[in-house]
């Protein structure tokens, strides 16, 4: 099955994504919240990696991300604010050198019928830090990590 990628500003200040996966909410949760198994897929686009990848899933824990291509290195500090298990986390999410400040980032895992969809609602302080971080190759990042995904899920699935 062919699954969609939502891509939406709905307001000034924010960008929604939207995604289904063909996986029980269990592993959709394992594959974003366990360090092992996002750095097979959390990428972006071909020839970007993601070598740094810790997590400490716990209200007031933080992560970091460090994501590296042959012409750059990208890092990001987060910190969780709510952690529901197989539900929800929200956290906020700041890029070393980024003047735009922390963004709130909320992703909702619903499970139904076997698929699972997250929807991941980004806020930002205000418009122009959005627009910032809609930079070419943001949507098609996020379009490339979910694709990878999709495949992982499959090898997640029979590893478990």
């Amino acid at each position: 099955m062919k699954q969609t990628f939502e891509f939406t500003t709905p307001t000034a200040t924010s960008i929604r994504v939207v995604r289904t996966f063909d996986a029980p909410v269990d592993l959709v949760w394992r594959a974003h919240t366990e360090p092992e198994l996002l750095k097979q897929w959390m990428t972006g686009p071909p020839d970007h990696s993601l070598p740094v990848c810790e997590i400490d899933l716990r209200v007031g824990g933080k992560a970091r991300y460090v994501w590296k291509n042959p012409e750059f290195e990208m890092g990001m500090t987060a910190e969780f604010k709510e952690v529901v298990e197989h539900m929800r986390i929200v956290y906020t999410e700041i890029y070393d050198g980024w003047p735009e400040g922390a963004s709130t980032v909320t992703a909702n895992f619903v499970e139904a019928k076997g698929q699972t969809t997250i929807t991941v609602d980004i806020q930002y302080l205000n418009q122009e830090a959005r627009d910032a971080a809609m930079q070419p190759g943001f949507e098609e990042g996020y379009a490339a990590s979910y694709e990878t995904l999709d495949r992982c899920l499959v090898e997640f699935g029979s590893n478990s």
